[in-house]
């Protein structure tokens, strides 16, 4: 069993969250509560640490049905991206990051996130 099918997939309200074993997370529906990293930001670093745990070269994060972000939302993306890029460079993983380029706050956060970190973020358009 591969690192990343242990990784618990919390309930929280607005969002639904899914893995799959071959290496991708989905995300739909919007994240707005006051204070997302409560629940989400664990949950994003246990997928770190299995992707890191697995080898993997790369993890596809599927945004394209993900509506709507706060502010505080997009701050757990910079931080998730931030820690793949303080991985060594040999061991580390590209974020393919699948985007709806329809979607006002995909078209503008998601670009800025790429230019943090290029040599680990890849946007692909749906």
């Amino acid at each position: 069993m591969s690192q990343l099918e242990k990784v618990a997939v919390p309930q929280i309200a607005a969002v639904t969250l899914s893995i799959a074993p071959e290496g991708k997370l989905t995300l739909t529906g919007t994240i707005a509560t006051r204070d997302p990293a409560e629940g989400i930001a664990p949950f994003f670093r246990s997928i770190h640490n299995a992707v890191m745990g697995d080898k993997l070269k790369a993890f596809r994060i599927d945004l394209s049905a993900l509506t709507f972000v706060n502010s505080s939302a997009i701050r757990l993306f910079v931080d998730w991206v931030t820690w793949i890029k303080n991985e060594p460079a040999d061991v580390r993983y590209k974020a393919v990051i699948v985007m709806d380029p329809q979607v006002t706050w995909q078209k503008t956060s998601l670009g800025v996130l790429k230019s943090l970190a290029p040599e680990v973020v890849e946007l692909k358009n749906i």
